[in-house]
């Protein structure tokens, strides 16, 4: 769900209602970074119980080419261009490799992936990472 501000909230679960209203509070808060020169990062995603950032997404996600970083600066998750085994295939920027860290949770990994995707998608934002 958008927020003001470019801020997204994930919820966990299904929506209550047909018009969207989430019965819970966010599983987690994500904050688009703006773009600052030399600044690789591009979100931060907070939980609903700290003002600190939980994690830290840097690189560049129009190029599936990303990784989260977690408080204490340990790679977590990565997304990276699928490669063709076999010379002169080419593969889509839709077509990409989701490396989670078992200390992390797949699910979480998979919605922040979705949400980037909403936040650096043309039709969705005007700034592309």
């Amino acid at each position: 769900r958008l927020s003001l501000g470019e801020q997204w909230q994930v919820f966990e679960g299904e929506l209550a209602s047909a018009g969207g209203s989430p019965t819970r509070p966010p599983k987690f808060t994500v904050r688009k970074q703006g773009a600052l020169r030399g600044s690789r990062v591009i979100a931060h995603v907070f939980s609903r119980s700290s003002k600190s950032a939980l994690y830290e997404i840097q690189g560049s996600y129009s190029k599936r080419c990303c990784a989260v970083y977690d408080d204490k600066r340990r790679k977590m998750a990565e997304i990276k261009r699928k490669e063709a085994a076999a010379g002169g295939v080419a593969f889509g920027s839709d077509v990409f490799r989701l490396i989670v860290l078992p200390e992390m949770d797949m699910a979480d990994a998979m919605a922040l992936v979705l949400l980037l995707d909403q936040m650096f998608s043309s039709r969705w934002s005007s700034y592309n990472a």
